[in-house]
């Protein structure tokens, strides 16, 4: 072969490997929607520790590349089912069976109810929250029956992501109580979290020993998270998701990473 086939050849080889690496680098992400959370200051809350790494996990074990998008979550959802990319965080309902495919169960959450302090009650069952005004995220199920009563048997009070509107409707009697979602078994811990982020993000001090907000004990439902998909979506992702929360489970990691801490 003539020197300057052989040299036209390996220029063409280097081009081809360098459109390889190109390719590869710029391959668009796996656009996942997620729930946002405002401050009092209307900023983004970062996502949870437990979040990250959890989505850490699912893409070393998947070889997914994940391009975090976050909404309001009713628009989270609206968006999802118009086919703009997967949804993290979403439970079953017969409802979204009908629009959506959905992975292994990642974690449970608990839904559980927060009042005033010194306006606590006695939660055993749904029926003990007749007649009262409960706080909700627009566009979110707290369980089917919940969501079945809803503005039945008690009223609901439709809130946005922003956590520091939700304290000062609940300082201020608007509602008896609103629903928080929450993976971490420590209720105490929780409690604790959410007066000193409302004290610093209200500027209102509080005395050590006194909380504003208190949580209820039991939880008004139980529900297992998923990643989901429109229907039409492709399969391929949901069994390489799939076979990653298996082997999470299997190993103990995912466990570990919502351990209470």
């Amino acid at each position: 072969m003539p020197s300057y086939t052989r040299l036209l050849c390996c220029i063409l080889l280097v081009c081809a490997g360098w459109v390889s690496v190109a390719h590869a680098q710029t391959k668009p992400g796996v656009v996942l929607l997620m729930s946002e959370e405002l401050d009092g200051k209307g900023n983004v809350i970062p996502l949870t520790a437990e979040v990250v790494e959890l989505l850490r996990y699912l893409e070393q074990h998947t070889r997914l590349k994940f391009e975090v998008r976050r909404y309001p979550w009713k628009r989270a959802v609206e968006n999802a089912a118009m086919g703009e990319g997967l949804i993290f965080g979403m439970s079953k309902t017969r409802e979204r069976l009908r629009s959506f495919k959905f992975s292994a169960p990642i974690f449970s959450d608990q839904a559980v109810l927060v009042t005033l302090c010194n306006a606590r009650f006695t939660f055993n069952s749904i029926n003990d929250l007749k007649g009262k005004t409960i706080g909700i995220v627009r566009g979110t199920s707290y369980g089917e029956e919940f969501d079945r009563l809803s503005n039945d048997l008690f009223k609901v009070e439709d809130d946005t992501g922003n956590n520091l509107g939700r304290f000062r409707k609940l300082s201020m009697r608007r509602m008896d109580a609103f629903l928080l979602y929450s993976s971490s078994g420590n209720i105490r811990r929780l409690e604790n979290h959410i007066n000193q982020q409302y004290a610093a993000e209200s500027g209102e001090k509080q005395q050590a020993s006194s909380k504003l907000f208190c949580i209820l004990p039991r939880p008004v439902s139980s529900v297992d998270i998923h990643i989901a998909m429109r229907t039409d979506g492709d399969p391929g992702l949901l069994q390489k998701i799939d076979k990653a929360i298996m082997q999470g489970h299997q190993s103990g990691e995912l466990a570990r990473i919502y351990a209470p801490r």
